[in-house]
């Protein structure tokens, strides 16, 4: 066995070893990274038709199907929220205004993470703040926050 032959045998067992090791410290670091009790929420911001939706938006289904509106999202008093927020095609800028939460700019393409806890029973509205298209409108939604045991409303 030549030099290269070994080389190209330990290459292939460093990958066959080192992709499941890649993959348990991506479940067990990354996406526990939170909390416990934390409620991880995806949004998206489309601003072709001003949406904010919940669902995974990829190339394909960007140009084949209309995504589902997300337009109420409901928590309990004393949640901890993570939203993970994603934009698919033009700057967004997130916010809540009543929790003073933004403006988070989404740029096209990538994922930004922000988190608040849900302290009081009511509504907080979310809203993109950046004028994205004529559908700009559309970009909003709320969080419907439901009493706990003690009740402070917004």
């Amino acid at each position: 066995m030549t030099w290269k032959e070994a080389a190209g045998v330990l290459a292939v067992l460093v990958t066959l070893a080192g992709l499941p090791l890649l993959l348990w410290h991506w479940r067990v670091g990354v996406l526990n990274r939170y909390p416990p009790g934390t409620k991880v929420i995806t949004l998206t911001a489309i601003a072709n038709g001003g949406i904010w939706t919940q669902e995974e938006i990829v190339g394909a289904n960007y140009w084949w199907r209309k995504p589902v509106r997300t337009e109420e999202i409901s928590l309990q008093q004393g949640d901890h929220v993570v939203l993970r927020l994603r934009s698919v095609d033009v700057l967004h800028t997130f916010g809540i205004p009543l929790l003073r939460l933004g403006p988070v700019d989404v740029p096209a393409g990538h994922t930004v993470e922000v988190g608040f806890t849900a302290e009081r029973a009511g509504v907080l509205t979310f809203l993109c703040w950046q004028v994205c298209s004529p559908d700009h409108p559309g970009l909003r939604g709320r969080f419907l926050v439901k009493a706990g045991k003690a009740v402070e409303t917004w």
